[in-house]
């Protein structure tokens, strides 16, 4: 983001004490030199548009809203509110959380390394005893069990799931959470809670469907090891792409919607054919699985050779070798 173009918020009516933490947290942000501008009264032009929709002015903006250049809406709302489309915080608001929120809209993702195994690297398959412990399999878990749960993340601060809204609460950023997320198994612990506890701790922060952080949490810390009673030498299926505008991707993710949208195939076949990381596998493979998005061992298929796969002729090899899908 140039220095010279500051970020522009609008405010969509907000009372005098929330006008007040916005005022404040734009203040935080130049202060480590993020320019922003927030524009006065009606103007609702802003790149970003922070709208308290327990209002009538603000619910009707929100349901009339069209978003033709790419802007983003944050809501506050008192209540509980998981909207997969736009980013929300509970009321009452603190200025720390918007502080973070807004940083993370103005500056964006960091560049992500890409995680690789050395060559020949056994591959593993997660038991209760070693998995439990990472952030993607205690999600799992509270989500098959549908639990409510504080997870302590110290140095961080914690996360609060609820599952039956298939909600977290957090004040922590995308980069904190992104730490949290590469966290080894181990240094997390969880506790259950009540839902009445959920809502009160959930006040101030900001809401994250449960799906999107299972998601981020499956690709980036799964630690190359399989959802537990899963096999990589099982055919699977998309059922349905993700919808990559909402989550975080990289191009090999992209790539694997391709392949295993458009037939049945092992792991162990898919990366024999195509080469990509193990890491990357399970991940893509335990996020899929886990949101709801693939099919395992679609009408029962027996397990297809490599050979077989890459010795198909006719109109879809062709197309599969112009988009370099088969070698």
């Amino acid at each position: 983001m140039s220095e010279q173009t500051p970020v522009t918020i609008s405010a969509v009516a907000l009372n005098n004490t929330d006008s007040s933490v916005l005022k404040v947290a734009a203040t935080l942000l130049e202060k480590h030199a993020i320019p922003v501008q927030l524009l006065e009264g009606a103007d609702t032009s802003g790149t970003i548009i922070v709208v308290d929709i327990d209002t009538p002015a603000g619910r009707d903006f929100y349901e009339h809203f069209d978003n033709p250049r790419q802007r983003i809406m944050l809501l506050l709302s008192s209540d509980t509110l998981n909207d997969p489309r736009n980013l929300v915080i509970k009321k009452p608001i603190r200025v720390q959380t918007l502080r973070d929120v807004l940083m993370d809209i103005c500056t964006g993702f960091a560049p992500k390394a890409k995680q690789t195994l050395p060559a020949g690297e056994k591959i593993k398959t997660a038991t209760l005893t070693d998995a439990n412990n990472s952030l993607f399999f205690i999600l799992l878990k509270a989500k098959q069990e549908k639990q409510v749960l504080q997870i302590f993340c110290s140095p961080y601060s914690p996360l609060f799931i609820d599952t039956s809204k298939e909600i977290v609460a957090t004040s922590a950023s995308r980069d904190t959470l992104r730490k949290i997320i590469q966290t080894a198994s181990g240094q997390l612990r969880s506790t259950k809670i009540s839902s009445q506890d959920f809502e009160v701790l959930a006040r101030g922060q900001l809401m994250i469907p449960l799906n999107h952080l299972l998601w981020s949490a499956a690709l980036y810390g799964s630690f190359g090891q399989l959802i537990p009673e899963h096999s990589p030498d099982v055919p699977v299926q998309l059922k349905a792409w993700p919808n990559l505008s909402r989550l975080e991707f990289e191009t090999d993710h992209m790539k694997l919607a391709s392949i295993m949208a458009a037939r049945a195939m092992s792991l162990k076949q898919v990366q024999e054919k195509f080469h990509l990381s193990w890491d990357t596998l399970v991940g893509f493979y335990n996020a899929t699985w886990a949101t709801g998005l693939l099919t395992v061992n679609p009408a029962n298929l027996p397990t297809v050779s490599v050979k077989k796969v890459i010795g198909k002729t006719g109109l879809f090899a062709k197309i599969a070798n112009r988009l370099r899908l088969a070698h």
